[in-house]
């Protein structure tokens, strides 16, 4: 996180064993790090907002932070929130390269580069057929994998192609298969969605490498968690 003074907070959890290729992570979420006898709580009252630090955190396509921006900024807190939109693509590399100190990642995660990460899942995202309004298929509420056997598939040539690809269903051509979250994003008037309802769900989970673990962190994890400044933990 960049801020004047670093403060030095290490994590009470172990985290779990490395998972996928070259990744580890914890399930960590509410455990706190030992604070400092000049802690990030007093500086909240003794700094102006141009003084905190900043904490930046990114975020994929078709998450929606700003509910959680709004509850962050409603109390006083330890640090200024800076939200960076983050490409489906590079969600790796800026956990990786440190260019944000956390992330809402769509998993798997699966560089080789990545640091030890902690990893919270937050939610499931529904998956989603985009056919064009012209495709029989949009007659049904919502389908099945067995509905679209038939039906071809446009798959993605790249992690960032979802419009391009709704581009493609919108001329009559086939269907997309998105997470409810993407399909709404880039929704146009000439497609529809219905849920696939055998299909696998996605997850969004909120990421930050274990080494950078301190109070400020923990606190958004609480914060997206849906508690206030005054809750009692």
């Amino acid at each position: 996180m960049n801020r004047r003074s670093r403060s030095a907070a290490a994590g009470s959890g172990r985290p779990a064993r490395p998972s996928g290729r070259g990744t580890g992570w914890s399930d960590r979420s509410e455990a706190r790090p030992s604070r400092s006898p000049s802690s990030s709580r007093s500086s909240r009252s003794d700094a102006s907002p141009a003084e905190l630090p900043v904490l930046r955190v990114g975020f994929v396509p078709g998450v929606e932070p700003d509910r959680f921006g709004r509850r962050w900024r409603s109390g006083g807190r330890a640090a200024r929130l800076e939200l960076i939109p983050v490409p489906l693509s590079r969600q790796s590399a800026v956990l990786a390269e440190r260019e944000v100190d956390m992330c809402f990642v769509r998993l798997p995660l699966t560089s080789p580069e990545l640091p030890e990460l902690h990893l919270v899942n937050l939610w499931e995202e529904r998956p989603t057929a985009v056919v064009g309004t012209e495709n029989v298929l949009s007659l049904h509420e919502e389908l099945t994998l067995a509905d679209l056997a038939e039906d071809p598939e446009i798959a993605p040539e790249h992690d960032d192609d979802a419009a391009d690809r709704i581009a493609v269903v919108a001329s009559g051509v086939g269907h997309a298969r998105l997470p409810l979250s993407l399909a709404r994003l880039h929704h146009r008037k000439d497609v529809v969605h219905r849920e696939i309802t055998d299909a696998e769900s996605t997850h969004i989970a909120l990421a930050w490498p274990t080494s950078e673990d301190d109070d400020v962190r923990q606190d958004f994890v609480a914060t997206v968690r849906g508690r206030t400044p005054r809750s009692s933990r």
